[in-house]
């Protein structure tokens, strides 16, 4: 099938700058990302309210990222459809109004089905927005662009986890949750009433078979099938860092478990960092490319994994520190590089399209990665399960570099045509 193409048009052709744009989206993005990056930091207040196992517990926090990986390809198709400012407001109202309905529903099983509702509202967070980066910002500085607005989800993790503690500490786990709620609906519509929407990213008044036909056209292409697949084998160390870095200090190292969460901590601010850094050189060293800097991510992931296999009780402290914060820098400061990858594939017209696609899979792959992970560590041990993750980011070199190729070649092609 034939994509649907459009006239080329001058980049940011509206008075407004694409910096304000920028602001926007991602204090929508922080906003929406408030609850679940902080979802971990409430749990002593489940277990003490709700009378909950540890099974239970990790249901909290997994049905949301169900609802994302289930919804995330109908997100983006939604955003192709009808546009940034829509989608933005109504995903921001389903999410602010369920977390709110959990707050006046002290239930388990209510929590957990108004929490499945706030992910599925989540899977559009990314899509959303990702039109006007494309649109607003030249090739040269979309990298560190979407760096910026990718950096609303640690933002989101390091505020949230403190204030939402702090309120559920005077008005229990459903004031968080009603605070939470209050705060992604007033960021989700400031950032859509705000936004001055470009008539041609309004969206395509086309029928739902035309958008899946799309979508199933762009899934095929070669090139956001490999750059999904570098994406499936990074997140897999993000979700390791999330979820046993903490537990692995612990452990193989012997330290409190203030200190640990202290180094877990830093490695969350070394994300930020890396997600502007990889965006920025993406834009300025690498010719604007996402998926060689993708292949050297891989590399260096490899490389701080198997020192977090070799840290002992006998490692120095700062030792310990550094590879907390090399860990947080390369495993979780890589997403923005991914993102705009995919939305670049798209294009302005089918840029929800291409990032449902690729982060459907991508998501999928992050919400299997703990339970082989910890199977890993139950039967092999810590420093065992930690070699066998920078074994396998290696593998993610090669699909980045084919990716590459395949987008040089292009991009050579449209320039002799």
């Amino acid at each position: 099938m034939k994509a649907r193409t459009r006239n080329p048009r001058p980049h940011n052709p509206l008075p407004e700058s694409p910096y304000e744009v920028l602001a926007l989206f991602t204090g929508a993005m922080a906003g929406a990302s408030l609850w679940i990056m902080s979802t971990g930091a409430l749990m002593p207040f489940f277990t003490a309210e709700l009378h909950v196992g540890q099974t239970q517990l990790g249901l909290i926090l997994s049905i949301q990222l169900v609802g994302s990986v289930a919804m995330t390809s109908v997100a983006g198709l939604l955003t192709d459809r009808f546009g940034d400012k829509a989608v933005v407001l109504w995903s921001g109202a389903v999410m602010g109004l369920a977390l709110i309905a959990a707050s006046l529903a002290e239930n388990y099983r209510w929590l957990i089905c108004w929490l499945l509702i706030y992910g599925i509202g989540y899977a559009a967070v990314t899509p959303a927005g990702s039109h006007a980066i494309i649109f607003f910002f030249r090739k040269a500085d979309r990298g560190f662009a979407m760096g910026v607005r990718q950096c609303g989800v640690p933002i989101a993790g390091a505020l949230g986890s403190v204030v939402l503690p702090a309120i559920a500490l005077h008005f229990r786990y459903t004031g968080a949750l009603a605070a939470a709620g209050l705060f992604t609906v007033a960021t989700c519509s400031i950032a859509s009433l705000l936004y001055r929407e470009p008539r041609e990213l309004a969206g395509e008044r086309v029928s739902v078979r035309a958008m899946l036909a799309d979508m199933l056209t762009i899934a095929r292409e070669a090139p956001l099938i490999f750059l999904t697949l570098n994406a499936m084998v990074l997140i897999c160390a993000q979700f390791a860092l999330m979820g046993f870095f903490t537990l692995t200090l612990v452990h193989s190292a012997g330290y409190s478990l203030a200190l640990a969460v202290a180094l877990f901590t830093l490695a969350q601010f070394a994300a930020i960092f890396g997600r502007l850094s990889w965006g920025w050189m993406s834009d300025r060293f690498f010719g604007a490319s996402r998926a060689l800097p993708l292949a050297l991510v891989c590399v260096l992931v490899a490389l701080v994994a198997f020192g977090v296999a070799s840290i002992s009780p006998a490692t120095p402290l700062w030792l310990a520190a550094a590879i907390a914060a090399a860990l947080g820098f390369a495993a979780e400061g890589w997403l923005g590089l991914s993102i705009i990858g995919f939305a670049e594939i798209g294009g302005e017209e089918r840029c929800g399209s291409a990032l449902g696609v690729g982060l459907t899979w991508t998501l999928f792959a992050g919400f299997v990665t703990p339970v082989i992970f910890g199977a890993l560590v139950q039967a092999l041990g810590f420093p065992a399960a930690w070699r066998a993750l920078a074994a396998f980011e290696l593998v993610g070199v090669v699909p980045a570099l084919l990716a590459s190729a395949m987008v040089s070649r292009a991009i050579a092609a449209h320039s002799s045509s």
